[in-house]
C-alpha cells in the first residue's frame, strides 16, 4: 500500500499537480487549502488511526498558507504527535525557517522551491523509507 501524506497548500494549482503525480505513484493524499483546514484534517485522520501511530506518513506544508502560516501548523502537528514527519516546501529556503528551529525540533526537512515533481515524490518516499528503518 502507498504513503498517506496530507499537503497544505493554498495555490490551487500546486495542490492539482500534487495530487496528480503522488495518485500516480500509488499514494493517498489529502489536500488542505489553508492552515486551519489542515490542522483539522490531521486532527480528524488522529481520531480515526490507531493509538501511538501518526495518522499521515508525512505532512507536506507550504511556509505561506491563509489562516495559519506553516511554522505555526507544524508546531500545533508536533504538539499532537512529535514524530511526525513534516516536510515544508517553500520558495523561501532554509534562512525563513532558522528562528522556528527551537519549536519545530528536528522531525522538519525543507524543500526549496523550485523543484520537479519526480523529486518531490522520490524525497518523501525515502524520508518514510528511512523513519520506517529507524523505528523497526
Amino acid at each position: 500500500m502507498g504513503l498517506q501524506i496530507l499537503a497544505g497548500e493554498d495555490n490551487e494549482f500546486t495542490a492539482l499537480q500534487y495530487q496528480k503525480v503522488f495518485e500516480k505513484n500509488q499514494h493517498r493524499i489529502t489536500i488542505a487549502r489553508d492552515g486551519e483546514e489542515c490542522v483539522t484534517q490531521y486532527k480528524l485522520a488522529l481520531d480515526s488511526c490507531s493509538p501511538g501511530l501518526d495518522p499521515f506518513d508525512v505532512v507536506l506544508l507550504d511556509f505561506v498558507m491563509p489562516k495559519k502560516n506553516g511554522v505555526r501548523v507544524a508546531k500545533e502537528i508536533l504538539d499532537l504527535r512529535p514524530r511526525q514527519r513534516i516536510i515544508f516546501a517553500s520558495a523561501f529556503g532554509n534562512g525563513v525557517l532558522d528562528d522556528a528551529s527551537a519549536i519545530l525540533r528536528n522531525s522538519i526537512e525543507i524543500l526549496q522551491k523550485p523543484f520537479s515533481l519526480e523529486f518531490l515524490v522520490k524525497k518523501i518516499e525515502n524520508t518514510c523509507m528511512l523513519k520506517n528503518l529507524r523505528e523497526a
